[in-house]
């Protein structure tokens, strides 16, 4: 079985999160906790998976990423049972446990995150196809938004069956992925004496930790770097929230999985051709992502709801599209002694970036109703993306004439 493949089944494996758009339902309407409560329980599985993320990428770099990527998921099983289990708590301690849940779980996805991807980038080099990454990651985006969207409509139909159900289903599934990655094989060499350990690993930490020194001076990939944070961080903030205000407009949880399936899916259709823009220029990627979200925003002002779906849809496919594209160019540039930590640390910086702006996204629509929030965000990302975009050419200009 090809290194490929074994991405493709981990990515089926690991994609089926039956609870993904049921959790803001299950804390809210199941366990009686408001949205602020739940924007903090997410602030606080961002603050898990920030506080872990370097550390995991280093561990994977210096280690093995096997082994790291097989400890997440071992505790990614845990944290659905974990959720579940305070529906038989004392209203006092379900705070709490949530806490201790979400939390486990950003630091399970900080141990696969990075790490994962620098395994299978690696094995499919190994076999020949590294040219090809661009166009396999954009088929795994494929693969993830279909059993994504499947796995959110059967969520939510579980949902209605009995509130337990997704949670203890993803558990079950996600030992599909262990099994995939207990098979593939690693191709990091590791010291072989404790002499050897104690010099290479000294060596290594410090050579792991200056690509983030190189990438500053890389005008090119930083900005590739920020692009990638600001979208992700958006678009993440923002969906966590929208299953409660499409139940507001009409959509059962039911209903809900399946707009979400959709959006999946179309997404998933977006990154199989997203490689296709891999050179085009910074400036026109710029563009392109500014107009798609301010034709969304557009979309979400008018009072028709199917349309609002629309102007979501074309907010969620915003990553889909730049995801191959800054993935290829990413794994191109950053060295194998670093890639893990690297990859780790752009998820570490969109979740300090994430952790951020929940609350105050969460405060918004409390406050102002969810339309405001969407129109108000999306706005402000736009004008961050043109700051960041400019601010990297001046960065370019300063080096040309050093």
């Amino acid at each position: 079985m090809t290194n490929t493949i074994k991405y493709y089944l981990y990515t089926a494996f690991k994609n089926t999160r039956f609870s993904r758009i049921i959790s803001v339902l299950f804390v809210v309407q199941i366990l009686k906790l408001n949205l602020v409560q739940f924007s903090l329980l997410e602030s606080i599985y961002m603050f898990a998976q920030f506080f872990s993320e370097i550390p995991s990428g280093i561990l994977g770099d210096m280690f093995q990423n096997k082994k790291v990527v097989l400890a997440g998921l071992l505790v990614s099983v845990l944290t659905p049972l974990i959720t579940i289990s305070a529906l038989f708590l004392p209203k006092d301690l379900v705070f709490p446990v949530l806490v201790l849940s979400f939390g486990l779980e950003g630091i399970a996805n900080a141990l696969t995150s990075g790490a994962d991807d620098a395994l299978f980038y690696e094995g499919i080099r190994n076999d020949g196809a590294e040219n090809s990454y661009g166009k396999i990651r954009g088929n795994m985006q494929l693969i993830s938004s279909i059993i994504l969207g499947l796995a959110t409509a059967v969520g939510g139909y579980l949902f209605t069956l009995n509130v337990k159900m997704p949670y203890l289903f993803q558990s079950l599934f996600l030992l599909g992925a262990i099994s995939i990655i207990a098979v593939t094989k690693e191709q990091k060499k590791i010291a072989t004496s404790e002499n050897e350990a104690k010099e290479s690993y000294s060596s290594m930490l410090k050579s792991i930790l200056s690509v983030f020194k190189d990438m500053v001076h890389s005008p090119n990939i930083l900005f590739l770097f920020i692009f990638m944070i600001i979208i992700t961080a958006v678009v993440n903030a923002i969906f966590m929230l929208l299953p409660n205000y499409l139940s507001q407009l009409g959509f059962d949880a039911s209903a809900n999985g399946s707009v979400f399936m959709l959006f999946s899916f179309a997404g998933g259709l977006v990154a199989t051709q997203a490689y296709r823009l891999i050179k085009l220029k910074f400036s026109t990627l710029t563009i392109l992502i500014a107009s798609i979200l301010l034709v969304s925003t557009g979309l979400q002002l008018q009072s028709n709801k199917y349309f609002f779906l629309l102007g979501a849809g074309l907010l969620y496919i915003t990553l889909d599209i730049l995801d191959p594209v800054v993935m290829q160019m990413l794994n191109l540039w950053v060295g194998d002694q670093s890639r893990a930590t690297f990859i780790s640390g752009l998820s570490f910086a969109t979740s300090l970036v994430t952790m951020i702006i929940n609350p105050i996204i969460g405060a918004i629509v409390q406050s102002y109703g969810t339309i405001i929030m969407l129109t108000s965000t999306t706005v402000i990302t736009v004008v961050l993306i043109g700051i960041a975009y400019v601010l990297i050419l001046r960065t370019k200009g300063d080096s040309s004439h050093e």
